[in-house]
């Protein structure tokens, strides 16, 4: 158990001043829970006096207690009256004193949500009722429900041949389970977050349980349903929220999914993709995270182009400081993609040659006939005793066709 509280401890203490603190010192949950408020690097101590003066908080254990969705809320309590018009006027009395803090103060409301749910993570940890992940990666897929996660990851652990991800079915509620595929350098904890509302509102009002130590977040969208495509960014907005509160630098991908090669052409979906390439990119910046969208479809994982298996290996061979937080978050997730992405490459590879393959064949077929045709010089009638009889030419042809659509269908299909 001692070393999971060494882990704990440092986890959380990128968040503390270690100018202020001796994290040396920190032995357990509790030395961090009686540390002073003004102990997080991101609270200078006039916002900690602050927070002490009105909202009387001295400690991180005392932050951990405020209601982390209505940080105000201890300020609206007041004293039990049987004057109803007493009650009426100190209760604005208090609505005005707040409009005033947050006129005078423009960020007191989101630093000290921080703080309150920074402050309750670490106390939840303490009672146990937050899970801690051992050291390997961690991936959370999101988005809503029927956007076509459960079908990626299970069409994905199809091509790994990890038959945990293949018998994947529609997700309710998390579906959490350790990936370690043999043969192979994949180690991760894979979580897949149900997109029904309940339970998204269940991720949001308790992210420690979901989104601490998260290294790739995966966000599905579906191209084929525009209605819910504000419900689906405010979703993923409120993650990303949560995510700079946890200060988690997670690698993002986003997949458009359900763009079918039936719909590659059609202009409303060509429009809708520019609308979520749009929306998406000013929602990324905003926040600061990098990320790769893809357009996706159940019938063809990743497309031909293996940009991303070029990504992730340029970074790989990046040489870059190794203290870069960005290249250590990348490097282990490319350490456990790399044998992913080099099977697609020859997947891909593989049907591009056989693709070619098949044009020059039927290129070769279709300019005989045609010389055949031009020259006019009649077929010549074979007796049954010589090499073939009539029609053998038109029937190796109609036979070599039938054996060329029948591997294409083949393809096709695959």
């Amino acid at each position: 158990m001692e070393s999971d509280i060494t882990k704990i401890i440092n986890v959380f203490s990128k968040f503390l001043d270690q100018n202020t603190v001796k994290i040396s010192k920190l032995q357990s949950i509790e030395d961090i829970l009686d540390l002073p408020v003004y102990s997080y690097k991101f609270l200078d101590k006039k916002t900690a006096k602050i927070l002490k003066d009105v909202f009387d908080i001295s400690s991180i254990e005392s932050a951990s207690k405020l209601d982390r969705e209505d940080p105000f809320n201890i300020l609206k309590e007041i004293d039990s009256t049987k004057d109803p018009i007493k009650a009426a006027e100190l209760q604005e009395q208090l609505e005005e004193k707040i409009e005033l803090l947050k006129e005078k103060y423009p960020d007191i409301e989101s630093t000290l949500k921080k703080v309150i749910t920074i402050s309750s993570i670490i106390s939840a940890i303490g009672e146990e009722k937050a899970s801690f992940e051992p050291d390997s990666q961690k991936v959370v897929v999101i988005g809503l429900d029927n956007a076509g996660k459960s079908a990626i990851l299970s069409q994905f652990g199809g091509r790994l041949g990890i038959n945990d991800l293949k018998a994947l079915k529609p997700t309710k509620g998390v579906e959490r389970k350790h990936i370690k595929a043999e043969g192979s350098d994949i180690d991760l904890f894979l979580w897949d977050l149900g997109g029904q509302v309940q339970y998204r509102n269940k991720y949001v009002k308790n992210p420690e349980n979901y989104f601490l130590k998260t290294d790739l977040l995966i966000y599905v969208i579906d191209v084929q349903d525009p209605d819910r495509f504000p419900k689906s960014f405010e979703y993923f907005e409120e993650v990303l929220k949560i995510l700079k509160i946890l200060e988690e630098e997670p690698f993002v991908m986003i997949y458009i999914h359900k763009y079918d090669p039936d719909l590659k052409g059609e202009p409303e979906v060509l429009l809708n993709i520019e609308l979520l390439k749009d929306n998406l990119n000013q929602l990324l910046n905003e926040y600061g995270y990098d990320y790769e969208a893809y357009l996706t479809s159940i019938y063809s994982l990743i497309t031909n182009e293996p940009q991303f298996s070029r990504y992730i290996k340029d970074v790989m061979r990046s040489t870059d400081s190794l203290t870069n937080p960005t290249l250590k978050k990348v490097e282990g997730l490319g350490k456990t993609l790399e044998e992913t992405m080099n099977a697609v490459i020859r997947l891909s590879e593989s049907i591009s040659k056989q693709i070619n393959d098949l044009d020059s064949r039927l290129r070769a077929i279709e300019s005989g006939a045609f010389q055949i045709a031009q020259s006019g010089v009649p077929i010549s009638i074979q007796s049954p005793n010589q090499a073939g009889r009539p029609g053998d030419s038109r029937m190796k042809v109609l036979d070599e066709l039938k054996q060329l659509f029948d591997k294409k269908r083949k393809i096709d299909l695959s």
